[in-house]
């Protein structure tokens, strides 16, 4: 019976957290893991959590979901990228400092852990933090108290810790450029966002998401060709999530038509031609229809290469495209794949 009750209550979780970082869109098993490790994370208003993700992947976007959803979302959210930090202002800015307590100091200044009192701080890129600071802030994680720079006393501060980074912190620890106790101490909720290589299936509703934000924004109603979507699903996006959006904003503006074709793509992403895949649905009339063509398409080509590329292994491919076992098996019977498929 409790098993029963437990997961509608679950899904209706699940849904409101969902509602609460909108920004944040795509249906892949894996984007939808780690949502719902976020959903548990925010649960809890205490647990530190670290969120590893390339650079464009949304991981500010989770941890602001993550303390929205929570039981402090009525207390501040502060962030801060210690990439963009000079080495000798980072303590400043995370601890604060005294009037005086260095040359530039002309007035006495909250860091950010202060400034999110009660809320929740995020340090994104944190491996770039030298030793001295890596030090105090483990630290601080250790007593929640706060010495500001040339201050004699301590200050107690109730604040919620969650870190980013777009490296692998266990290798940094290996290379000895990261704090070991830092990195235990702060990977109690770990969370992977998947690189949108990883989930390809989603750019047809980011691209759709896009299209719509800056269509209302622009005041243009722009929709996009099936050979044009299928080049934006075929390319590697390095810059994930973050390129993507860029690209659609920009052919929002300079599209010249109210639909956006492939020769709109912007030259230096895309070669010059379509994929091979495209070419059946140049008469397509119906949009919706195209467009699960595109991602049916793209999806057997993808499975087929990497299938033979993992000599026809079916436990290898799964692991080498982060899905199960299962989920291929049923894909490969669906699309009438057979060993030799897939060596173009």
């Amino acid at each position: 019976m409790a098993i029963g009750t437990e997961r509608p209550e679950a899904g209706r979780r699940e849904k409101g957290f969902r509602r609460s970082c909108p920004e944040i869109v795509g249906e892949s098993p894996q984007l939808i893991g780690a949502l719902a490790v976020a959903r548990r994370a925010s649960e809890d208003g205490d647990c530190t959590v670290l969120i590893h993700g390339e650079t464009g992947t949304g991981k500010e976007l989770l941890a602001r979901a993550i303390h929205d959803y929570g039981a402090r979302k009525e207390r501040p959210f502060t962030a801060i990228n210690a990439a963009s930090l000079p080495a000798e202002l980072a303590e400043s800015l995370l601890f604060g400092h005294e009037r005086g307590a260095y040359t530039d100091a002309a007035t006495t200044t909250r860091g950010i852990f202060q400034a999110a009192g009660g809320g929740t701080a995020f340090i994104d890129e944190i491996q770039e933090l030298d030793g001295r600071v890596q030090a105090k802030l483990l630290r601080f994680l250790q007593d929640h108290e706060v010495a500001r720079l040339g201050a004699e006393g301590i200050q107690k501060v109730d604040v919620r810790i969650i870190a980013g980074s777009n490296q692998d912190l266990q290798v940094a620890v290996d290379h000895g450029s990261f704090r070991a106790d830092l990195y235990f101490r702060l990977n109690v909720v770990p969370i992977r966002l998947p690189p949108l290589r990883e989930r390809r299936g989603d750019i047809p509703l980011l691209v759709d998401h896009f299209l719509a934000e800056f269509g209302a924004k622009k005041g243009r109603n722009i929709d996009i060709s099936p050979e044009a979507l299928t080049a934006l699903m075929a390319y590697e996006w390095p810059g994930n999530v973050r390129e993507l959006r860029n690209v659609i904003e920009r052919l929002v503006i300079l599209c010249p038509n109210s639909t956006v074709h492939y020769q709109d793509l912007p030259s230096p992403l895309f070669p010059d031609r379509c994929p091979d895949f495209c070419a059946p649905l140049r008469s397509e009339t119906n949009l919706k229809r195209a467009k699960r063509q595109v991602i049916e398409a793209f999806e057997r080509d993808f499975i087929a290469r990497h299938w033979a590329a993992n000599g026809w292994h079916i436990g290898k491919t799964a692991a080498a495209i982060g899905e199960s076992r299962e989920w291929l098996g049923k894909q490969i019977r669906k699309y009438g794949l057979t060993p030799g498929d897939g060596g173009r």
